[in-house]
């Protein structure tokens, strides 16, 4: 367990950001050490599946379906080979396990541990070592290292853009999906690739995000642009949600009625459905409250908790969905009633300042959208597009700091 460690990440997290490097840390336990096991936990999943190594998610129960990877352990001066194991145990639900040949005599329990990769290999940094932190921070063989596994990643950020560079000198491209998504998924399929929800990025570890500079020739005014979408990890569930706080309303194409709960909350004041977002620092918690205002007097309400999110984990999403971002803008026309892209111009950021995240939610620079109903005829069923965390275009870089812009109009 991480809140065990015997080091804080946000020690160390600055210099991976400066550098740009992917890594997931581990902090094994004493039984974990003596028991040559440890779990793999979801960071360490995504890093090892976005380094072409490993799938957890593919592999099979059993130890005849363990994967070994070539290892390193890193000291302040020099690598030490090891064998890392991959595997899903027949017992439980085959929880993912990683282990490295002779780790007890690398690390203590509880030491913090980075892992990061080059060229499909794992490398093992203890951070919880006086002398190996020393060589990271002050720029030596250690940091060397960490700094050598950022030489991927920019060949993919170089790929990636040689790549959208090609589909803008295809000129305008109809859109393969009606309305707001048109945009986005009709890049992925000039690029192949299949269109997902999942937490993780989109191409090779980088995320896609594509928005419209025009509309029917018209200069659009920037909308939200989604950041990720994370349902509350306590109190009521997003149907619960539509029951209590939901409106009624009736679809404009079918003219069905149904319950609806489709308005974004923000900090600074209640919705129109009486929600609001409190950043509950101290048990570091974003709670989703309702405000029950006395019919008596409007000036007087309590406010109840209703769901929340751990603010760990959604700076966790922010990092492992946005750590590297391609935020892909179009022109978009319409032609015999279909709407075409021509896509202009690539904002790239990397490496958001996690820690800001709190605070921005309290600045309303961060917001949630919530988009959920229930049909009349269905009243068992919740339909719903997740709960999604959203920033205004003008307000990235708080969160991202430096960017680089692109303007594939200038070249060729």
């Amino acid at each position: 367990m991480l809140s065990m460690a015997d080091k804080r990440t946000d020690e160390f997290f600055p210099i991976f950001a400066n550098t740009g490097a992917k890594v997931a840390f581990l902090s094994p336990t004493p039984t974990g050490l003596e028991k040559s096991i440890m779990d793999a936990i979801g960071d360490v999943r995504v890093l090892l599946k976005e380094a072409g190594i490993h799938d957890y998610e593919a592999q099979r129960q059993g130890p005849e379906s363990k994967v070994k990877v070539e290892s390193y352990f890193v000291t302040p001066d020099r690598l030490i080979n090891t064998v890392a194991s991959l595997y899903r145990p027949i017992t439980k639900k085959g929880d993912p396990r990683i282990w490295f040949t002779g780790l007890p005599k690398y690390c203590e329990p509880h030491n913090l541990l980075a892992l990061i990769t080059i060229d499909r290999k794992i490398y093992v940094i203890n951070l919880s070592d006086p002398a190996v932190a020393s060589s990271l921070l002050g720029h030596g063989f250690v940091y060397d290292i960490v700094v050598e596994s950022v030489r991927e990643s920019q060949l993919v950020a170089h790929e990636l853009l040689h790549k959208i560079l090609m589909v803008h000198r295809q000129g305008f491209l109809p859109s393969i999906t009606r309305g707001d998504p048109g945009v986005g998924d009709t890049l992925e399929h000039a690029l192949g690739i299949s269109r997902n929800n999942l937490k993780i990025p989109d191409y090779k570890g980088i995320e896609l995000k594509a928005s419209r500079l025009t509309r029917g020739g018209s200069v659009r005014v920037p909308t939200r642009v989604n950041l990720f979408s994370k349902t509350p990890e306590g109190g009521m569930t997003y149907f619960e949600l539509v029951k209590s706080y939901g409106k009624w309303t009736v679809n404009k194409e079918t003219q069905e009625r149904r319950l609806s709960l489709n308005n974004t909350v923000f900090a600074s004041h209640a919705n129109s459905h009486g929600l609001i977002l409190d950043v509950d620092s101290a048990h570091d918690r974003l709670n989703l409250c309702h405000y029950d205002y006395s019919e008596k007097d409007c000036e007087k309400f309590i406010c109840r908790d209703c769901s929340f999110w751990f603010l760990t984990h959604l700076r966790q999403q922010l990092l492992i969905k946005h750590h590297e971002t391609f935020w892909v803008q179009a022109q978009a026309i319409d032609r015999d009633g279909i709407e075409w892209f021509r896509y202009d111009k690539i904002v790239h950021t990397k490496n958001p300042n996690d820690s800001l995240f709190g605070p921005l939610v309290e600045m309303d620079k961060i917001m949630v959208d919530l988009v959920a109903h229930i049909s009349e005829n269905a009243m068992n069923k919740c339909r719903d597009h997740g709960m999604l965390f959203k920033m205004r275009p003008s307000d990235l870089p708080l969160l991202f700091g430096d960017e680089k812009v692109y303007d594939l109009t200038q070249m060729g």
